[in-house]
């Protein structure tokens, strides 16, 4: 396939995955309406990262491209709302990693990501099981192949029934 037709199907990937974004984001963002707190989709997905592990804001803004001063102010308006916290290094003063709190963590239980009545939950069920998995397979594998992305894939859990192949293998063993 010629070079232009991968920056093509690139450009119509991009254009498709905002989209999902904000489909995905329109529920989330309509629960936290709902649930009377002010959060922004970007806070909440801090507050997801947060909840595995304790990060630090330039980590954050890496993981996230965006502006390391931007996420300077996201993170103190979760500070001031006590839903995040700095902490100390206690082997690097200059560290600072930041942790979800209690409250934090109560709100993301109270306000889930991903509920049955989202369009997007409802399109992706309407696609059947195998169409699904398969979707998702190669989300992973195409997030895999971009160093930062498989970085941030081997700190999360993958899915169960994930199978990788040995060009996947070879990538995650670097």
């Amino acid at each position: 396939m010629p070079e232009t037709d991968f920056l093509t199907h690139a450009v119509e990937i991009r254009s498709l995955a905002a989209l999902l974004l904000k489909f995905f984001n329109d529920g989330v963002n309509q629960r936290m309406q709902n649930s009377g707190e002010s959060l922004s989709s970007m806070q909440y997905g801090v507050l997801q990262m947060l909840q595995y592990e304790a990060l630090t804001s330039s980590t954050i803004s890496q993981r996230l491209g965006m502006d390391p001063s931007s996420m300077v102010r996201l993170i103190d308006s979760l500070e001031r709302k006590g839903l995040a916290a700095r902490g100390v290094d206690p082997h690097d003063r200059r560290r600072n990693p930041i942790q979800i709190t209690e409250k934090g963590r109560a709100l993301l239980a109270a306000v889930p990501a991903i509920s049955p009545e989202d369009a997007a939950v409802q399109a992706v069920q309407a696609l059947g099981d195998e169409r699904t998995r398969q979707l998702r397979d190669l989300l992973i594998k195409l997030v895999l192949r971009i160093p930062e992305g498989r970085a941030i894939l081997l700190a999360a859990p993958r899915p169960p029934d994930y199978t990788a192949d040995a060009e996947d293998e070879a990538l995650v063993a670097g």
